[in-house]
């Protein structure tokens, strides 16, 4: 075989694409009830559980502290065990949940089971294992291939909440959920498990695994386990440049989409609007999970995260001060722009650490997710304290302002290095 007919071999259809669909299924199964739709729940949890909007905002701040806590855990498993193993019990995990949370009778069970179940099975079933088994398959095209999988948050937020909005009237919250565990069960469990395969094997995808795709170099087939311990990835500047950068941007985004029911409420809108705008957000964020992932791939991670904080300031002053829909409209789009930084997190973190390390310093970033889980029960609170939301949300903007400039001093290794894992043990 020639080697330009074995080029076009390996261009063409590489398992790496089935491997990031999969994490796309996963992903929507996981976040789409679990958060993305969270806020149209909420009036109905406070009228029959019998409790304030900023109380039942305390489960999303309960399971992000207890998932930051697990995830330096997983990420540390996803880099040494099978992908398809610990998306299964994640999966089994996540329609457990389902089926639990519909039988709630008080806001205190919805609260435990948000900081007990929902944890685990949230991590080992999305981004954390979901990017670690991504960055074994792909050296040229990561970038696209992570924004495509963060499609799967982008995606729920974007198919559900309409859909959501319309039901509820007509079959209500409980079997909502329940309709979600069958579905994870019965449908989506079985085809990750049949799709996911860990890594490539020696003779396929050496377009994918090397910067300039002639040859395999070892990015998809080294020895199982990662080189680069805690101590290692902490010791580096830019893994706390990345930590101070994402968590004001998560903050702004979460707080808006989390209490984007009851804002939409306050401007005089229905619950079918604030779904509608809720889609809006999301479609938002999956637009900037593909325009992030390209930007990566061509510009590094630095300038698109720079630009990212410019866009979302600009959508939080429109969220203070806008009102009428179409206002509203542009700066849920804005802000939920702001839902792709993950892709560019992934990538930077895949930069910085090499892709048999993605999982355990993924992981250990997402251990400072706590401090931006209070970030939508205090804009709650605020409103409920000062009748706007503008305060919050300026606050939360300023932040973001910030962290746009700190991007301006990450320093990025660019140029093709397909052990960057290497260069980042040989500088510490």
């Amino acid at each position: 075989m020639t080697q330009s007919a074995d080029l076009v071999r390996q261009r063409g259809w590489y398992h790496g694409w089935s491997i990031v669909a999969v994490c796309v299924l996963s992903q929507v199964a996981a976040n789409g009830l679990t958060y993305n739709a969270y806020s149209l729940f909420l009036r109905d949890w406070s009228a029959q559980l019998h409790a304030p909007i900023s109380q039942l905002q305390l489960p999303i701040a309960g399971m992000a502290l207890v998932a930051a806590m697990l995830s330096p855990m997983v990420g540390a498993l996803a880099d040494k065990y099978p992908a398809r193993r610990l998306f299964g019990w994640g999966l089994i995990g996540i329609a457990i949940f389902y089926a639990a949370i519909s039988t709630a009778t008080a806001a205190w069970q919805v609260v435990a089971l948000y900081a007990v179940l929902a944890p685990l099975a949230l991590c080992l079933s999305t981004a954390v294992t979901a990017n670690a088994l991504i960055s074994r398959w792909f050296v040229r095209r990561l970038g696209l291939a992570l924004g495509l999988s963060a499609f799967g948050i982008g995606m729920a937020g974007v198919l559900l909440p309409p859909l959501i909005a319309a039901t509820l009237p007509t079959i209500g919250w409980r079997m909502v959920w329940r309709i979600g565990a069958l579905v994870v069960a019965l449908l989506v469990l079985p085809l990750v498990v049949a799709v996911a395969r860990n890594r490539p094997t020696e003779s396929e995808g050496k377009y994918y695994l090397t910067s300039d795709g002639k040859q395999a170099a070892h990015h998809g087939h080294a020895a199982k386990g990662s080189q680069v311990g805690w101590r290692e990835v902490a010791a580096r500047k830019n893994f706390w440049l990345l930590v101070a950068i994402y968590l004001p941007m998560m903050a702004l985004y979460g707080g808006c989409a989390q209490n984007l029911g009851p804002y939409a409420a306050s401007h005089g809108f229905t619950q079918q609007t604030a779904g509608t705008l809720l889609s809006i957000l999301s479609f938002s964020h999956l637009v900037a999970t593909l325009v992030l992932g390209l930007l990566s791939d061509r510009f590094g991670n630095r300038l698109p995260f720079a630009g990212l904080a410019v866009i979302m300031v600009a959508g939080a002053g429109i969220l203070a001060f806008g009102a009428g829909f179409p206002t509203l409209t542009v700066g849920c789009a804005l802000v939920g722009f702001g839902g792709g930084l993950f892709t560019l997190l992934a990538a930077a973190i895949a930069t910085e650490f090499g892709a048999e390390a993605v999982g355990r310093a993924f992981g250990l970033c997402m251990f400072f997710i706590p401090l931006t889980a209070l970030a939508p029960f205090a804009v709650a609170k605020t409103q409920e304290s000062t009748g706007s939301y503008a305060p919050a949300l300026l606050g939360l903007a300023t932040l973001v302002a910030i962290s746009g400039f700190l991007s301006l001093l990450l320093r990025e290794r660019r140029g093709g290095d397909d052990q960057p894992a290497k260069a980042a043990l040989s500088e510490t």
